[in-house]
């Protein structure tokens, strides 16, 4: 618990990044290449947001980074996938 309660503001801003990032998807379902942009400024700012956490706390390694692009791309897969479907 303390390790949680250690990172909690890094976990907030994550959590406020995700937080409009969704809103913004929803308040732009009119316009699928918007849509677009906002998963892919979203993927962006999550790999960007993993690179700074880890950086703070001295433990960035280029697998935690690729882990953090994989993981992106991955969502990015699944969003476009989505959008693109009809």
């Amino acid at each position: 618990m303390k390790h949680i309660a250690k990172h909690l503001p890094h976990y907030f801003s994550l959590l406020g990044i995700l937080i409009v990032g969704a809103l913004a998807f929803v308040i732009f379902s009119y316009d699928k290449a918007f849509q677009l942009g906002v998963a892919i400024a979203l993927a962006t700012a999550y790999v960007a947001w993993g690179v700074i956490h880890h950086w703070l706390h001295r433990d960035l390694h280029l697998s935690v980074v690729i882990e953090y692009v994989v993981v992106a791309c991955l969502g990015l897969f699944i969003v476009f996938s989505l959008i693109l479907r009809s």
